[in-house]
């Protein structure tokens, strides 16, 4: 791809974005796009099949961009309270400042078989990221053996990706960081760490 041509693909990817923020799954259109982008409707197609496929490739940025943040640079705390809180807190801050697109998200789920199936492949990721570090705490000693790793990764994962829906998309007033130290206090009462 020419840098030009990877220029207007990046044009279409953020004209993408804000459509989809602002008009929704199913009100963007792809004239809205190329509009938004300065080009014209042949142009779209010159770098995306339809607007379907665009979707995708916009939720893969984001949730590159979510999951990205949540694996920052520099040493992990080894302290599972911190961890969690670390982690959750930076969740919350990227699904708040992305929410908008996650509006979007949530609307494609229900009848895009292509964004349910990046979702389940980022959950899955996400899933089995919680599980690795709950099975290193359950070998150090600091959760008991009885926890059910993969039920509890998906539970507890569940519950954060739900509140933030809640709290952000529908916007019941929480700050991230307040949303994080609750969310935490659950997750290490589920887990039977002190708090």
């Amino acid at each position: 791809m020419t840098r030009q041509a990877r220029r207007a693909r990046g044009a279409l990817l953020r004209a993408g974005r804000k459509v989809f923020e602002d008009k929704g799954y199913y009100g963007a259109r792809v004239a809205d796009v190329a509009a938004e982008a300065g080009m014209a409707v042949g142009s779209f197609y010159t770098y995306f099949d339809s607007k379907e496929a665009l979707f995708r490739e916009v939720l893969i940025e984001v949730e590159d961009e979510v999951y990205g943040e949540l694996s920052p640079a520099g040493p992990q705390p080894e302290d599972p309270r911190a961890r969690i809180h670390q982690t959750n807190l930076l969740y919350f801050t990227a699904f708040q400042r992305n929410v908008g697109f996650w509006r979007a998200v949530e609307e494609s789920a229900l009848t895009n078989p292509d964004a349910r199936r990046v979702l389940a492949e980022r959950r899955r990721y996400y899933r089995g990221r919680t599980r690795r570090a709950l099975a290193r705490w359950q070998d150090r000693g600091l959760i008991g053996d009885d926890l059910d790793l993969d039920f509890a990764a998906a539970a507890l994962g569940a519950m954060t990706e739900r509140c933030a829906y809640l709290w952000f998309i529908f916007g019941d007033p929480v700050a991230p960081d307040e949303a994080a130290t609750k969310i935490t206090d659950l997750w290490l009462t589920t887990l039977g760490l002190p708090g």
